[in-house]
């Protein structure tokens, strides 16, 4: 897992302000939502790099990189903890299996994923936002 990543999103200041005074919680939902979405492209990208450059041979490490994608994966294999804190969202995302570690120091997968995925992160993460608020 790539630890200390960080991803940016903001609302023009208009558009916060009048959610914040007529309908808070949804800007509270669209901002977990938007996170959410960047956290499933980000990880999805980690898979494809995995499966495409033939870093491991096992399903376990690639349906375990942010949510479950499929068997023999578990719920304790997944990292996947979203933390809303001090007005950010933070999102920590990877794999918990025992070679996880060993795998991103060795090829950097989750690193090379955020670089690979960041346009389509952003673009996620302004669908849901438009979405949740109705924009």
């Amino acid at each position: 897992m790539a630890d200390g990543m960080k991803f940016n999103m903001n609302i023009d200041k208009k558009t916060q302000r009048w959610f914040q005074k007529t309908a808070p919680q949804k800007l509270v939902s669209a901002k977990k939502k938007a996170v959410q979405a960047a956290g499933m492209a980000w990880a999805d990208t980690a898979k494809e790099v995995t499966r495409n450059e033939g870093h491991i041979d096992t399903g376990l490490y690639v349906n375990s990189i942010g949510y479950k994608s499929g068997s023999p994966a578990t719920d304790a294999d997944v990292i996947h903890e979203i933390v809303d804190q001090n007005g950010k969202t933070i999102l920590r995302i990877g794999s918990n299996v025992v070679y996880a570690s060993s795998l991103e120091k060795r090829f950097n997968i989750m690193a090379d994923a955020l670089d690979q995925s960041k346009e389509r992160m952003v673009k996620v993460s302004q669908e849901q936002i438009k979405r949740t608020l109705g924009l």
